[in-house]
């Protein structure tokens, strides 16, 4: 899994590909799991909701690139009433929304929103590690070493470990935060952020 640089092109990735192509990951795990009925059942009773969830998104979607409060009082009720992917995806557009606007305490809300409801264990890594990032620039230090715990894809450790040194310097334990900045840096997909890890380590020595 390629390690993004930064924390904005993660999310962008993973909603992107959600996007193109969750309708159609959905789908084929009602065949593998339900066979020839499973399908049938599928097509009768989910797929149109599934169409109609994918279309109600779009609209939600094109209306949050220049938020109003109309288009996300809108979007959360759209959450409130869909409990799908395209759930998780307008949970994930409200933060994104929230947090450009600076306002981390609703952009954590609506990212613990979308981590609720996700089912999908790639995207639920991506969502705790940009949920540990708003719950440490809002100073909820424990819960974002709790959100770092629940990232189980050892391809992110690197990212992991890096976001953890940030917790840890933030809570006063320099020695903890070295040895986690030490842990990213010696992980294989610690390339996009090498440097700034070692800039950190290397300020926790001064």
């Amino acid at each position: 899994m390629e390690i993004y640089g930064t924390e904005n092109e993660q999310v962008d990735a993973i909603k992107q590909f959600f996007k193109s192509y969750g309708l159609t990951i959905i789908l084929s795990i009602a065949v593998a799991c339900g066979g020839l009925y499973g399908w049938k059942y599928w097509q009768s009773h989910k797929e149109n909701r599934l169409q109609e969830s994918a279309t109600s998104f779009a609209t939600v979607n094109e209306a949050l690139t220049k938020p109003t409060p109309e288009s996300i009082a809108a979007a959360e009720k759209f959450v409130t009433d869909t409990n799908d992917i395209y759930g998780v995806l307008a949970s994930l557009e409200l933060a994104q929304v929230a947090i450009e606007s600076n306002d981390l305490v609703n952009g954590e809300r609506h990212l613990t929103a979308a981590a609720s409801k996700v089912q999908n264990d790639a995207f639920a890594d991506m969502l705790n590690l940009r949920l540990a990032r708003v719950q440490l620039a809002l100073d909820k230090t424990d819960a974002a070493l709790i959100s770092l715990e629940k990232v189980k894809n050892t391809a992110w450790n690197g990212m992991k470990n890096y976001i953890r040194g940030d917790v840890l310097a933030k809570k006063g334990d320099n020695t903890g935060a070295a040895a986690a900045y030490r842990s990213a840096l010696s992980d294989e997909n610690a390339g996009a952020i090498r440097s700034l890890v070692e800039l950190k380590l290397n300020n926790l020595s001064n």
